[in-house]
């Protein structure tokens, strides 16, 4: 076990040596008197790798100049290739992070790091624009090999994929245990196909239940910051517009994270919980528009609008009788404060007074 250590260690070292040589050679472009078109071509025929290796190692080399906490961990060998690409390309975009990733790939797996490092990036970035890029790029490919089997392939943005994966997975399990009972034993991939083949028919199929990690903060402003996450388990970082595309057209469910501990459990779509509602008729026996004492007939509004990101939790939800949620849909009325201090207002330059409803 020592000795696989040790071999380990002198691997790491070499790799960042042989990368920090390599992007020597391309800044002298020393690489041109060995006849290769271009460093990267070079630096592959010297690995004995491909060009997408090797250009994912020049560029991680290229890096190092402006990140010395990556650099020497990378040089004293506490950094594989692999995990120095990941910390790099993340680092280099938030340079607050990189002392937190060096520490973090001392003891979690290269798929722990790739994933907290794209989380980095997205909340870095912000970019809704990334993900609609991603949509343009979307296909669906179908092609049978020689053997005649049916292959498929295809590409998809993170907020389209999170229903479709979350009802294959669901539906993935149902029939391995159905088939576990009845005494059949097959790979976990085998049963996966089963259940994206009994879409087709819609039997069996569940609603998608998306589990959404990101703050509420987050998700009622529209976009992460620095330090900030909005990613679904399986899937990867998405942008908050995604988020809330999802909640209207899946069970979106948020959870609240502070780092690996979820604090709280929040309902993103428009359907009431069950709970809520109850919860909710007990606070709010009539409107709560001051002045309106209506009791039947009342409808639950969202008062930072589903539109605008509010969730659909209790602190968020008020039963209002049905003409004053028109007036506050519509015509630009107001519901602020909390429950017994509710304020119901208009923007100033209208100058009407609040309308009440007392029938």
């Amino acid at each position: 076990m020592e000795l696989a250590q040790t071999c380990d260690d002198i691997v790491r070292i070499a790799s960042a040596g042989r990368a920090l040589a390599s992007r020597r050679v391309d800044e002298t472009r020393a690489w041109r008197s060995s006849g290769s078109s271009s460093a990267i071509a070079w630096m592959a025929d010297q690995m004995g790798s491909t060009l997408r290796h090797a250009a994912t190692a020049l560029n991680t080399a290229e890096l190092l100049d402006e990140l010395p906490e990556v650099r020497e961990a990378f040089v004293e060998g506490r950094l594989s290739e692999a995990q120095a690409a990941e910390i790099s390309a993340a680092a280099v975009i938030d340079r607050s992070a990189e002392r937190e990733l060096v520490a973090l790939a001392g003891h979690a797996t290269l798929a722990a790091l790739r994933e907290r490092s794209r989380d980095v990036i997205a909340a870095a970035t912000g970019d809704e624009n990334k993900f609609e890029r991603i949509r343009r790029r979307r296909y669906f490919r179908s092609w049978t090999d020689r053997d005649g089997a049916v292959r498929i392939d295809g590409l998809l943005a993170p907020d389209d994929a999170a229903p479709f994966l979350a009802v294959v997975k669901i539906r993935t399990h149902t029939l391995q245990e159905d088939a576990q009972r009845a005494g059949e034993r097959e790979l976990l991939e085998a049963y996966a196909a089963d259940a994206l083949v009994s879409l087709v028919d819609g039997n069996g199929a569940p609603d998608a239940v998306v589990h959404v990690h990101i703050s509420s903060e987050a998700f009622e402003r529209g976009h992460t910051i620095a330090g900030e996450t909005c990613r679904i388990d399986g899937v990867g970082p998405i942008s908050v517009g995604a988020a809330r595309r999802l909640a209207a057209g899946s069970i979106v469910k948020i959870l609240e994270s502070d780092g690996t501990d979820v604090r709280r459990v929040a309902h993103a779509g428009r359907t009431i919980p069950a709970k809520i509602r109850t919860a909710l008729e007990a606070r709010d026996p009539h409107c709560v528009v001051p002045g309106c004492s209506r009791r039947y007939g009342l409808e639950i509004d969202h008062i930072v609008p589903f539109a605008e990101g509010g969730l659909t939790r209790l602190d968020n939800l008020a039963r209002l009788c049905r003409w004053h949620h028109a007036q506050k849909t519509f015509n630009g009325w107001r519901l602020t404060g909390l429950p017994g201090e509710w304020s119901w207002s208009r923007d100033s330059q209208n100058g009407r007074s609040p309308p009440t409803n007392d029938g």
